[in-house]
């Protein structure tokens, strides 16, 4: 098995990812606004998995704003390095629409579809009436495993595998793939961002 093959099945297993989906312009939404929301998503069971509660963390300059946490992920407002967007952090892969994935592929179209599905929700929400949208082309794909290297080999097998990723859900450069860089340091979690 060669070198790629070989870190690309160790991925396979990863299951700490974060994907942020980018703000279109500037939000003309609070942060504060979203607690309602997530709230009414745990009691009306929007989302198919369970949601435990919401945490603000809106006061936080550049912080992780409102999460919603969930059991196998975290939904959050995010506004982190002053970039609102949405944040889908995944810690687990419990619930009936995860427990069978296989591969690093599968995974990453699972992490787009998660993701875009509560950007839809957000921008279809009522009570932010359509003062939230998201560019589905400026994403950031983000490690959360300290024990996966950030390393040059294991970026190269990431981005593969987001590119395809990417192409599965329909996300390209007009008629072209979207570009994916590596932003970062090597000594920083391993991220790679579109556009």
């Amino acid at each position: 098995m060669d070198m790629e093959g070989a870190q690309g099945h160790t991925l396979d297993h990863l299951v700490k990812l974060d994907l942020k989906v980018l703000a279109r312009g500037a939000s003309a939404a609070e942060p504060e606004e979203f607690i309602p929301v997530f709230h009414r998503w745990i009691t009306e069971r929007v989302l198919p998995e369970l949601l435990i509660d919401v945490a603000d963390y809106s006061h936080v300059h550049e912080g992780p704003g409102v999460l919603l946490v969930g059991h196998d992920a975290i939904y959050a407002y995010d506004l982190s390095r002053g970039e609102p967007g949405l944040l889908y952090s995944r810690r687990h892969e419990s619930g009936a629409e995860l427990a069978s994935i296989g591969s690093l592929d599968h995974r990453l179209r699972s992490l787009l579809d998660c993701a875009f599905r509560a950007c839809d929700l957000i921008e279809a929400e009522p009570q932010l009436d359509g003062r939230v949208a998201f560019d589905r082309h400026r994403l950031e794909l983000r490690v959360n495993d300290r024990l996966v290297p950030s390393d040059e080999e294991t970026a190269l097998t990431l981005s593969g595998a987001f590119r395809r990723a990417l192409a599965e859900a329909g996300v390209r450069d007009g008629d072209g793939p979207v570009e994916v860089k590596r932003i970062g340091e090597p000594r920083e979690r391993l991220t790679l961002r579109t556009g």
